[in-house]
C-alpha cells in the first residue's frame, strides 16, 4: 500500500517508513513542491493531526494521506510544551533551542515526568478516515545525552531505561516510542478494517 505522509521532515519521514515496515511505501511532501505549508491551528494534537491530514487529502485526492502530531507533555509545565514542542522557542525554532529553553524552564524542578504523545489521522478525498493513538511515559534529564533521533530525544529517558531516545539504538527506540504505539494501531487498523484503497 502506497501511503502520502504529511511531513517534510526527513526525520519523521525515515521513522515512519522503518515502523511501518516493508508492506507499505510511503512517500512525504517533499516529492510534492507546491504544496501549501498547512497551518496547525487545532487545540490538541489530535486536531492538528486531522487537519493536516484531511488539507492534504483534499489537495491529492488520489493519495492516501496519513499525518501524525505529536509532542512531549512534561507535568511541572502542566502538560507544555504538548502542541507547541515543535514551536517552544519561537515558529522557525530548531531542535536545539526548543530543549534548550525546556530544560531552562525546568532549572531546579523536583518533578521531571514526563510522556511523549502521538495521534496520526488517516484521510483520503478530503474527509477523515480514523485517527489512532500512542504514548510513552518516562522523565526529562538535566542535560542533553546521545547523538540519535531527533527533536526531544536527547533529554528524554523513557520508562524502564537509563538512556535517552537519543542514546538508545533506533531499533529500541522504534520498539517503543510513541510514535511506534501509535503506528502499530495504525497497522492493526489496516488489517482489520477494509482500507479505503490500494495502490
Amino acid at each position: 500500500m502506497t501511503l502520502l505522509l504529511a511531513t517534510r521532515n526527513a526525520h519523521k519521514t525515515r521513522e515512519f517508513a522503518q515502523l511501518l515496515g516493508p508492506d507499505f511505501v510511503l512517500c512525504d511532501l517533499t516529492s510534492e513542491p507546491d504544496a501549501p505549508a498547512i497551518v496547525e491551528a487545532g487545540k490538541t494534537f489530535e486536531e492538528n493531526a486531522t487537519l493536516k491530514a484531511v488539507a492534504v487529502s483534499r489537495i491529492f485526492p488520489d493519495k492516501i494521506v496519513v499525518a501524525d502530531d505529536s509532542g512531549l507533555e512534561v507535568k511541572w509545565l502542566d502538560g507544555g510544551p504538548g502542541i507547541f514542542s515543535a514551536r517552544y522557542a519561537g515558529e522557525k525554532a530548531s531542535d536545539r533551542r526548543n530543549v534548550e529553553k525546556l530544560l531552562r524552564e525546568l532549572e531546579g524542578a523536583p518533578e521531571r515526568s514526563a510522556r511523549f504523545r502521538c495521534v496520526i489521522a488517516l484521510a483520503k478525498d478530503g474527509e477523515l478516515i480514523t485517527t489512532v493513538a500512542g504514548e510513552v511515559a518516562g522523565r526529562v534529564t538535566q542535560s542533553s545525552r546521545g547523538k540519535n533521533g531527533f527533536g526531544y530525544d536527547p533529554i528524554f529517558v523513557p520508562e524502564g531505561f537509563e538512556e535517552t531516545f537519543a542514546e538508545l539504538p533506533s531499533d529500541t527506540k522504534n520498539a517503543i516510542s510513541h510514535r511506534a504505539n501509535a503506528v502499530a494501531e495504525l497497522i492493526r487498523y489496516f488489517n482489520t478494517v477494509r482500507p479505503p484503497a490500494r495502490k
